[in-house]
């Protein structure tokens, strides 16, 4: 986008934003007389209408929702210009990000900044959890650290995401969707979803919501025989009884299963930059020139190596398979005035992931297998006082226990070598001989790693209202937390080839296998792996002050202080990372926000607007270091910027909505980041006084609805716009991976029938915009001659949707 269409955008967002705030639905008040919706939340633990609440909250409804098509968290970012959500090769590889913070999603152990709660349950894995949003009252985006009310792992925000209760009548909604994904394939992409609620006698209700969500092919794999990729098959089911025990007390209980289910899913595209005077490059067929090996395995010149077109070379599509379970209690009572809140959680969940092609170079040289699995218990115990009494109060204990294994037990490989390896020296060791090579047909590399964690929480939070005008919040939180973790890597490798080098004191054959697996600077002899225990045990004070004054019963301006942090963690994964490198430090983040929120034009329109500083201490960052992931942490990053919020009823059928954010997050202090690798050899890797990758600096979202009254029920439109700047799309910051700024458009129009009928047509990112969601360093030849793989973001969808309510 050119300097003048960039600040167009900017303009543009922002007058739409000084008619608006943070709710994106209005109902007529009367003829001619058009107002915002009020909605309530529970961003501080108690219900409040949004606009009394002295946060960044940005809230969704569920017609909201059904009106824009959200269907999972990647349509929700689209309406929240605060989030973003990225998912790389698997589904249970998803995170999120709020103001530019959040955790990475291919290192599992790496605990969130962004906190993801469904009905007030705290759930570990995010992505394993949300595929599909059925039966959603609202979601509610906090923005900023939450750490004293919400705890660990909300050190950059929460999202609420709040299901409907079971009805005391009878209700529901069954839809059917069709779709046509425009990628190298046409892939057609079924859904279809199910809701009914209602009574079983006086004093139980019930509720079960279910989706199954089925999509073809939309990767043309171009290496012949090896079938096409990037499919996805899913379904999720939830249940709920809710019963009233006694006068005043109500117990809830909800079980949820999600299943991704024979899947091949996100093969990641792959380019290559070649070294001067070595074949590949963009134009070039094929990445890298083994030579005779190529004739060897059969193996022609990929025709295609833009990383952009959809299409990809490999001769084993990934494969992913996930499943999640979710079990809790509510309990709500009445103690006097106050009111009693108890949740217990019970989580578990497994994913696998098959890839046969994980060297990337269409040949039989290395798979691999993760496979993973863990679970959660959770109880939070909370006592809260009369909403609107002068002097409000909560109080609660909190415990959470989390268990996580990875590799199996060591029971299967991880890695296995393939015929392919025994001809392939290293590349990353040109010096070494040529006997040098990744390995022999059959070696094997085992990981197995566990860890597990408890939790333990006491926290308070007291609004004292001095008048009308004045009100002081001032929250305290203290929290413990013990983890214990494990890492055991062994490998079973030949050494039948001759004159093949050894490790360390002679002990073994060194090859892909042996140097992924062992610290290259332990000296212990025999060495036959890794065999690492950690412990340790954290405590923390977290803390929130606010000040929130009324001018005009229209208008709030408030000012917030807070404390916020998260525990340590270890690194488990495989790769030859020390002992050291794999253990970091807790992190800690001081946020400082101004904001105001007022109604406008007789409630005609909302606006909320914030302007923000967090200052973070130990960042724990991710970056791709050897053969994996390793979360380290950077001593300093600081965070600043400003958003706007708003929406405004029209008149005339007509609502709008508008939000921007600036986001200028930095390495203040980060020697050691992770290099980037060029022909030429790697970079320092010293990240100081670098912007965050992922992360842009500007982000905007716009949207208009029209909705018509007619004679058997109404017409109605919407039209959504999302843009944000440049960014950075690689953790090692390789200036070549640099996502330009980008818009995506969404259109949707149907018609509502009075006898419950809803038909729409819709397209989402109506102009095919390819966009980039993560670039990576490939996992064995991306180092000295650069190769990386992409995930890019979803094509134009094309669809129809057929909904019954009643």
């Amino acid at each position: 986008m050119s300097y003048r269409n960039h600040c167009i955008a900017g303009a543009s967002a922002l007058v739409l934003t000084a008619l608006a705030g943070p709710v994106f639905a209005a109902e007529a008040a009367g003829a001619g007389s058009p107002v915002v919706e009020e909605l309530v939340v529970t961003a501080q633990l108690r219900e409040q209408t949004l606009q009394n609440v002295p946060m960044a909250v940005t809230a969704l409804n569920s017609t909201t929702l059904s009106q824009a098509g959200v269907i999972d968290m990647t349509g929700v970012s689209n309406l929240v210009p605060a989030l973003s959500a990225q998912e790389t090769n698997s589904s249970a590889n998803q995170s999120y990000k709020i103001r530019g913070i959040g955790s990475d999603a291919n290192t599992p152990t790496f605990e969130p900044d962004v906190a993801l709660f469904v009905d007030g349950v705290y759930l570990p894995r995010s992505g394993m959890s949300v595929d599909d949003l059925v039966a959603v009252s609202r979601v509610e985006v906090l923005e900023g650290p939450q750490s004293t009310l919400y705890g660990k792992n909300a050190t950059a925000g929460v999202i609420n995401v709040v299901t409907e209760a079971p009805s005391s009548t009878l209700k529901g909604s069954v839809e059917g969707s069709y779709s046509n994904l425009d990628s190298s394939l046409s892939a057609s992409v079924w859904r279809f979803a199910g809701y009914v609620s209602g009574p079983i006698n006086d004093r139980l209700r019930y509720s079960v919501s279910a989706v199954t969500y089925s999509q073809g092919d939309s990767y043309r794999n171009l290496y012949p025989g090896a079938g096409n990729a990037n499919d996805m098959n899913r379904y999720s089911v939830r249940g709920q009884i809710e019963a009233d025990l006694w006068q005043d007390t109500t117990l809830r209980v909800a079980a949820m299963r999600s299943e991704v289910y024979n899947t091949k899913s996100n093969d990641p595209d792959v380019m290559y930059y070649a070294a001067p005077g070595q074949p590949g490059g963009p134009n070039n067929a094929y990445k890298l020139d083994f030579g005779p090996l190529g004739a060897l395995e059969g193996i022609t010149p990929c025709p295609d190596n833009n990383p952009n077109n959809r299409v990809i070379c490999t001769s084993s599509p990934i494969r992913t398979a996930t499943f999640s379970d979710v079990v809790s209690a509510t309990l709500t009572s009445k103690i006097g005035r106050n009111s009693l809140t108890s949740i217990t959680a019970l989580s578990d969940y497994g994913d696998r992931l098959d890839w046969g092609d994980a060297a990337l170079v269409v040949m039989p040289v290395v798979n691999y297998t993760d496979t993973q699995k863990g679970g959660t218990f959770s109880q939070e115990i909370r006592l809260a006082s009369p909403t609107g009494d002068r002097l409000e109060w909560l109080g609660g204990l909190y415990f959470q226990h989390v268990g996580f294994a990875r590799g199996d037990d060591g029971d299967s490989p991880t890695f296995t070598l393939d015929p392919a390896a025994a001809h392939i020296p290293l590349p990353h060791t040109p010096a070494l001989p040529a006997a040098f090579v990744l390995g022999q047909a059959g070696d094997e590399g085992f990981l197995n790693s566990k860890s597990r964690s408890s939790y333990e929480a006491v926290f308070g939070q007291s609004t004292y209202h001095i008048n009308e005008q004045f009100a002081v919040t001032a929250g305290l939180r203290v929290q413990t937390e013990e983890k214990h973790a494990s890492v055991d890597n062994s490998f079973n490798v030949s050494a039948a080839t001759p004159n093949l080098p050894l490790g360390p004191c002679g002990a073994f054959p060194l090859n892909l296998i042996t140097a992924s697996l062992t610290p290259v600077n332990l000296p212990a002899c025999p060495l036959v792996g890794i065999n690492t225990a950690y412990d340790h045990r954290t405590s923390m004070l977290t803390w929130n002050l606010t000040g929130e004054y009324h001018p005009t019963t229209q208008t709030m301006l408030y000012a917030t202080a807070s404390r916020g942090g998260k525990s340590f963690g270890y690194n488990i994964g495989f790769g030859s990372a020390t002992p050291a490198q794999r253990e970091f430090k807790d992190e800690y983040v001081t946020n400082y926000e101004l904001g105001v929120k007022s109604k406008l034009f007789d409630g005609r329109a909302q606006v909320s607007a914030d302007a923000f500083y967090a200052d973070y201490r130990n960042y724990q960052n991710a970056g791709l270091i050897g053969l994996q992931f390793l979360v380290n942490n950077a001593p300093k990053v600081s965070v600043k910027g400003f958003e706007a919020n708003g929406s405004v009823a029209l008149g005339h059928g007509f609502t709008a909505n508008a939000g921007v954010t600036y986001v200028d997050a930095v390495y203040d202090d980060y020697p050691a980041g992770s290099p980037y690798f060029t022909a030429a050899g790697p970079s320092s890797g010293n990240m100081t006084g670098e912007n965050l990758p992922l992360v842009p600096r500007w982000r905007s979202v716009a949207g208009l609805q029209y909705k018509q009254p007619i004679q058997w029920g109404s017409l109605y439109s919407r039209l959504d716009w999302t843009w944000q700047s440049s960014e950075l799309t690689n953790t090692n910051l390789d200036p070549r991976s640099r996502q330009p700024d980008y818009s995506l458009v969404n259109l949707r129009a149907g018609i509502k029938l009075d006898d419950g009928w809803d038909m729409s047509l819709w397209a989402n990112n109506v102009f095919n915009t390819t966009y980039i969601v993560q670039d990576a360093v490939s996992p064995l030849f991306g180092f000295n001659d650069p190769e990386f793989m992409r995930f890019l973001g979803r094509p134009r969808e094309v669809g129809a949707t057929l909904r019954r309510s009643f």
